[in-house]
């Protein structure tokens, strides 16, 4: 690992990289050689180091919430897209449909921030602003952290291949990583507790009496410092199983990896990081009291959607150039929750449920899946937002 520096100012931490795990002196001696010993937790901690880099520029974590955000969508895409053309295409079925989720938080973080300017009329009511300041807050929090801890598992998988990740799985563990990684990954914003520098940014944005208050927790200790679970065990067994298979019966494998990895991401950590906190129960609460019908042209809420398209919205001009050629219509691509609450697991896994089918759908349509990997390649520009 390098010695070189990941700094983020903005948000008050300061990263070093990696230890020395050998050194070796130019001598004369033929095959000469310095053993050195690498541990399952030296590898973990390179993955994480790696999955940290996506969402670093020039040695410095970004500050941006929007840029990870963004990076973050872009990523996922280019780890499913990375197979294409080889024996093992379409392996990481999750990462493929994350692309398009993370795509969705970030039109969610965009649509936040109008409403804390006065790009939206409904700012003007104060609750709004600060249920949009709550909203922007923990979307950016659980866009990161899902990233950061599942993505690192695949990266292990991709790198190391399924004997070492065997081998390895049971011993992920955030507080047994290399010190000098483990004084980095704790140092992220989120890791040990509340964004501050992101709560005083958003606090300046808005002026609401009665705001709010953010009572955030430790992101590594609410996803148990990364350690397995029982889904993502089942995922990556499933996962394993689709490469071994045959073309015909590669499908289903992908479809119940994919459940799997959903199940670990929605009902585990991103419940724990965020649906589980009172403020943004509220602020969910408050959109869906706007999305009553009689409210709704008034107050601006939308509808949770996923729309399987590079874009935050279909708008007329990209039903007719993107959707149209492939046969279909903006429909034939949305996910939409009408009933229920966001932060209800029960709810929420009956709308991740609709989404996965539909992706699954798309993707193993011979008509429609060129059109699915056009838009999981557009939003894979995203990778160096």
């Amino acid at each position: 690992m390098a010695n070189d520096s990941v700094v983020n100012d903005g948000e008050g931490t300061a990263y070093l990289k990696g230890r020395q795990v050998g050194q070796g002196t130019t001598n004369q001696m033929p095959d000469s050689c310095v053993d050195c010993t690498i541990k399952c937790e030296d590898l973990w901690s390179v993955a994480q180091m790696k999955n940290i880099g996506f969402e670093a520029e020039s040695g410095r974590f970004i500050e941006d919430a929007m840029r990870r955000a963004k990076r973050t969508a872009g990523n996922y895409a280019q780890l499913f897209l990375a197979d294409e053309g080889t024996d093992k295409a379409g392996r990481f079925y999750w990462p493929g449909l994350a692309a398009f989720a993370a795509k969705e938080v970030v039109a969610g973080m965009d649509l936040a921030m109008q409403f804390m300017s006065v790009q939206k009329p409904q700012a003007a009511l104060g609750m709004a602003r600060d249920s949009a300041r709550v909203t922007f807050y923990y979307l950016a929090k659980g866009n990161l952290w899902v990233f950061l801890e599942v993505t690192t598992w695949h990266l292990f998988y991709r790198d190391y291949g399924k004997e070492l990740f065997e081998h390895c799985k049971e011993k992920r563990d955030v507080g047994t990583y290399d010190p000098a990684v483990k004084k980095i990954i704790q140092g992220l914003p989120w890791a040990s507790g509340p964004n501050n520098g992101l709560i005083e940014a958003l606090r300046k944005k808005i002026v609401v009496f009665g705001a709010a208050e953010i009572m955030d927790g430790s992101a590594l200790t609410e996803m148990n410092q990364c350690k397995l679970t029982p889904y993502l065990n089942n995922g990556f067994g499933l996962l394993a199983q689709y490469e071994a298979s045959s073309a015909k019966g590669r499908p289903p494998l992908a479809r119940s990896a994919a459940w799997q990895f959903l199940l670990h991401e929605q009902t585990l950590h991103l419940q724990k990081m965020v649906y589980d906190h009172k403020e943004f129960r509220d602020a969910i609460d408050m959109n869906d009291f706007g999305r009553l019908p009689v409210l709704r042209s008034l107050s601006g809420a939308k509808d949770p959607t996923v729309f399987f398209n590079a874009s935050a919205d279909v708008t007329p001009s990209i039903e007719e150039t993107e959707l149209k050629p492939y046969g279909l219509q903006t429909d034939d691509i949305k996910v939409t929750m009408d009933t229920g609450k966001l932060y209800d697991t029960t709810d929420r896994m009956g709308y991740v449920t609709k989404i996965l089918n539909k992706y699954h759908y798309l993707m193993t349509s011979p008509r429609y899946r060129p059109y699915m990997i056009e838009q999981i390649r557009t939003i894979g520009g995203w990778k160096d937002a």
